[in-house]
């Protein structure tokens, strides 16, 4: 099953972003439409909205109905609002969902391409898959011991020697795009996270992180496994790095960048 949400989503900012990052006030949120707004959202259209949203379009549905997924969105708080736009979308591309629904709320877009939700989404698949394969129509999983997460890759990309004190966004760019893309899922997140390199620099720099943590950015480290913020040298920079504002700008830089970027692979 591949991984639903984009991962090290949840990083924190102080207010402060590069010009040209972010698409204007992220405070200043756009009301929903109606369509989204006044709609009572019940469990078994939301149920059958996150299996489509989830299973990616396969035809499988969760044995339960969509019950842990529906638990699994409300307990990360997604607004009823969002959730109403969810199943108005009934889509199998969490992307483009993630990106419409920021126009209702960048909060809730943040939160359903946050790597907590997306570890929910998995559990979720691993405890309702119907035993022996059922009528599924995606590729049954390979054994236990074959699927296991990698171990992550710590070694850093480049050299950023112990002490060095990093003065600017540009500094942080090559090691934040190697960062991100080892956790891409395809060619197309690559592409975007190379594209949106300078953006994602800016923030990360202006968020206020140690030093220490800033080299670590640097590095370049292509980790590719678990999230990002378990390996944050100071507790402070992971408390940071998790927190939910950061989490909204990180969405306005990978929703904000333009076709030609993406396709260029150049912020």
């Amino acid at each position: 099953m591949t991984k639903t949400a984009i991962p090290a989503a949840a990083l924190a900012a102080l207010g402060v972003l590069l010009a040209g990052c972010s698409g204007g006030d992220d405070n200043a949120q756009p009301s929903p439409s109606p369509s989204v707004s006044a709609v009572e959202v019940s469990d078994q259209d939301l149920g059958k909205a996150l299996d489509r949203l989830v299973f990616q379009g396969t035809g499988t549905k969760s044995a339960d109905g969509g019950t842990c997924l529906v638990a699994a969105v409300k307990g990360k708080g997604i607004s009823n609002p969002g959730l109403a736009y969810i199943v108005e979308q009934n889509s199998d591309d969490i992307g483009a969902v993630a990106e419409g629904l920021r126009k209702v709320s960048s909060m809730d877009a943040a939160v359903l391409l946050s790597p907590e939700l997306g570890d929910g989404f998995d559990a979720c698949v691993d405890a309702v898959i119907p035993p022996g394969g059922g009528d599924q129509t995606y590729e049954s999983p390979k054994p236990a011991e074959e699927v296991k997460e990698a171990a992550p890759n710590l070694t850093p990309k480049f050299e950023i020697k112990e002490g060095r004190t990093i003065n600017s966004a540009s500094e942080l760019t090559d090691g934040l795009v190697s960062m991100f893309s080892s956790y891409a899922r395809d060619e197309e997140q690559t592409k975007t996270y190379a594209a949106t390199g300078e953006c994602l620099a800016g923030v990360a720099f202006n968020a206020g992180f140690s030093q220490a943590t800033l080299r670590f950015l640097a590095g370049g480290a292509p980790i590719g496994s678990g999230a990002i913020a378990d390996y944050l040298p100071k507790i402070e920079d992971k408390q940071i790095w998790e927190s939910k504002d950061f989490t909204t700008v990180l969405v306005d830089c990978t929703t904000n960048v333009t076709g030609d970027k993406r396709k260029d692979g150049k912020a």
